[in-house]
């Protein structure tokens, strides 16, 4: 840890890691409730239907800036020789969160305002795949938020305990969501559920630890 770390650091990283599993968790049971009430039996499995979609939005757009806060918390619990990991988890979640921020945003207060015909030939069209505005949204989940949780894993690296299940988790968690862009890439979109258990199965569990981590951990 670094002799840095100060009590607002502890309060910002406890809350924020916090915040982020719960807000996970809602993210997930939106997802299973979709499922289990005829989402799995459709066409498209990648394509949640209304309310769902937008409640899922929402819950990206309130969880974007949280996780750079997180981040930024990890950036100063690092060692000094994690630093550079730590800065390059904080650069790449930060593109996540602005990337993906967008492109929801775009889908909440414009898209959703559009005649369908003319949303079906706009590049704003989020579903069906393939579109430009869910490819760049997978590069946000798949890319740049798998490889700042992958940085960020490393912040925690050679401890015991506690330490080691949240690198264990927060490595996993950026394995899969990395994984995961095999999908778009290959054109098998089935693939890309392995970034969605990544980001909606473990990301919570490894954010829950880490907050658990860090209100363990004195200035």
């Amino acid at each position: 840890m670094n002799s840095a770390w100060t009590k607002e650091d502890r309060r910002v990283g406890m809350w924020s890691a916090l915040s982020v599993a719960i807000i996970g968790v809602v993210y997930f049971l939106t997802g299973l409730v979709w499922l289990v009430t005829g989402g799995s039996s459709t066409p498209q499995p990648l394509e949640p239907a209304e309310p769902y979609l937008s409640i899922l939005e929402l819950l990206i757009l309130l969880s974007a800036p949280i996780l750079i806060a997180l981040m930024a918390a990890v950036h100063s619990y690092a060692a000094p020789d994690r630093k550079t990991c730590a800065l390059a988890a904080l650069a790449l979640m930060t593109a996540f969160a602005v990337l993906t921020g967008g492109v929801h945003f775009v889908q909440l207060v414009v898209a959703r305002r559009l005649p369908e015909t003319a949303l079906e030939q706009s590049v704003m069209r989020l579903y069906p795949w393939p579109s430009i505005a869910l490819a760049l949204d997978l590069l946000a989940w798949d890319v740049f938020l798998g490889l700042a949780l992958v940085f960020a894993g490393l912040v925690f690296t050679g401890g015991a305990g506690l330490q080691k299940a949240v690198w264990a988790a927060t490595t996993l968690s950026g394995a899969l969501c990395v994984a995961g862009s095999l999908g778009p890439l290959l054109g098998q979109m089935r693939l890309q559920f392995l970034a969605i258990s990544g980001y909606a199965v473990v990301l919570p569990v490894a954010c829950a630890l880490m907050g658990i981590l860090f209100s363990r951990t004195r200035e």
